[in-house]
């Protein structure tokens, strides 16, 4: 077998891994439990699949560790930090410490008596949130983050899921402009959405925003590494263009989610792809640049970008960043006080934490001592969900321990890529670019509760550090 081929384990997997992205977004950003269980049912037959034995010749890592898949998954560090975390959050929800109450008008949560040595969460209603529903996220992350590293063995591999994630980008953010243009109020035509600021098939906007930024990197990225390797072969052409043209698509549909955070970071990881591009291509010797290439893709971004502005009339973008211009204190008050206020529960249980999905049951206590955000009326109460801080809500949940496998499984990613070089490629690089991108856009909302947000972006992390260490190699043997 060609090492440019595929075996069928390997296509088998790849199939699946591009169904289960690919449908994430298109789910209502999958949200809701329906989803969030087809979700770890593809995550679980991926996992299947990428543990099959494969014959002699198939496996092209088998001469040189001689190990099975099984063998490979267990010295995956990720495998262990990804299990201790699912553990630990399954001693939260068999440990509760409050056990959510309702009558006919309110809700309200009674003291329980867990084991105080042990992470505790709370008893709640599995539809809504609480300890098991995080694992049915988290698990599925896991899975997927397990078949795709023991299962992707090419590079092969992961360009055609590249390519088929940056295609799905482009057509649902079509639909999405689609969508605008037209003046649609429910989604799919049939689905009315609890929020009327949807697009496209997320229910909230800055989900949206968060998810093409992701996406755009990967696009961005896709058309740099084509044109610089149609470079060095010096080819007459490359589909360079076309990932540019989908990142156009994408990118013009992030300014029509009227997301401010999402457009503030479009236009900065615009600018600084923009800006690492022209100091590359002018640090190279001239003989080596295509003038021609240059000049056509800034055209081409410029005319599409002018011309989707046009078209899709989105002077309410310009409104709202002109209103956070011109009184930024009273667009981030409400999100101040909200974080000054989860900032105090997370003080409270700062060690074992309240509960992989429980803060929207235990914050109400916290966010009534600011009645700026609690009261919007003499007897109505303003209930948050979330915090619109991931980087405070996680810690807020899962406490100092439960967060020791995250912080751990994310400096091992960060090593692996500095230890690969990951900038010496520019695929790596933007697709690092991108993920910082969603971090950035976590600290001032919940981006990361969004399924198809947070495990869209472990695939890429993990997906960056295996294409640099190809790289990597492909350079030694070039």
């Amino acid at each position: 077998m060609k090492r440019s081929e595929l075996d069928p384990t390997e296509r088998w997997l790849v199939g699946i891994v591009a169904v289960h992205l690919c449908f994430l977004p298109w789910a209502f950003g999958t949200v809701h439990l329906w989803s969030q269980l087809v979700s770890l049912a593809l995550s679980t037959t991926g996992l299947v699949v990428a543990l099959r034995p494969r014959p002699p010749g198939e496996d092209p890592a088998s001469a040189a560790s001689r190990t099975r898949p099984g063998a490979r998954l267990l010295r995956f560090p990720l495998f262990w930090t990804g299990l201790a975390l699912l553990a630990y959050i399954a001693v939260q929800g068999l440990n509760p410490a409050w056990r959510y109450a309702s009558n006919a008008s309110m809700w309200w949560l009674e003291p329980a008596a867990p084991v105080r040595w042990l992470p505790s969460g709370m008893a709640v209603p599995f539809s809504q949130a609480g300890p098991w529903r995080a694992l049915i996220i988290l698990g599925s992350l896991w899975l997927l983050v397990g078949s795709v590293w023991i299962g992707f063995l090419r590079r092969l591999s992961y360009r055609i899921l590249f390519s088929v994630l940056v295609v799905n980008a482009a057509l649902l953010a079509l639909f999405g402009s689609i969508q605008k243009v037209t003046g649609a109020t429910k989604i799919f035509g049939v689905y009315p959405p609890s929020n009327s600021s949807f697009i496209a098939s997320f229910i909230y906007r800055n989900h949206a925003g968060a998810y093409f930024n992701l996406l755009l990197a990967l696009a961005t990225g896709l058309a740099w590494w084509h044109y610089q390797r149609a470079q060095r072969r010096f080819d007459k052409s490359s589909p360079a263009g076309l990932y540019a043209f989908a990142g156009l698509i994408v990118g013009v549909t992030v300014l029509f989610t009227y997301s401010r955070t999402a457009t503030f970071l479009l236009v900065g990881f615009v600018g600084l792809v923009l800006g690492v591009f022209a100091l590359r291509q002018f640090s190279q010797p001239a003989a080596t640049r295509s003038r021609a290439m240059l000049l056509g893709l800034t055209l081409v971004f410029a005319a599409f970008l002018g011309a989707g502005l046009y078209a899709l009339h989105i002077e309410k973008v310009w409104h709202n960043m002109a209103t956070m211009i011109h009184d930024p204190a009273a667009s981030a008050r409400d999100r101040t006080q909200a974080h000054q206020a989860a900032a105090e529960m997370l003080c409270d249980h700062w060690a074992f934490g309240w509960g992989a999905g429980c803060f929207r049951y235990g914050f109400p206590r916290y966010v009534m001592n600011y009645p700026e955000i609690y009261y919007v009326g003499p007897s109505q109460r303003m209930f948050w969900e979330h915090a619109h801080n991931d980087l405070l809500e996680f810690p807020i949940e899962l406490g100092a321990f439960g967060m020791a496998p995250v912080l751990f499984a994310l400096g091992f990613l960060a090593w692996q890529l500095t230890r690969h070089r990951f900038w010496a490629n520019p695929l790596s690089l933007i697709i690092g670019f991108g993920c910082v991108l969603t971090v950035a856009h976590g600290w001032v909302d919940f981006v990361f509760q969004c399924p198809a947000i947070l495990l869209t972006w472990g695939f890429l992390l993990v997906a960056a550090r295996r294409w640099s260490e190809f790289d990597a190699a492909n350079r030694m043997q070039g």
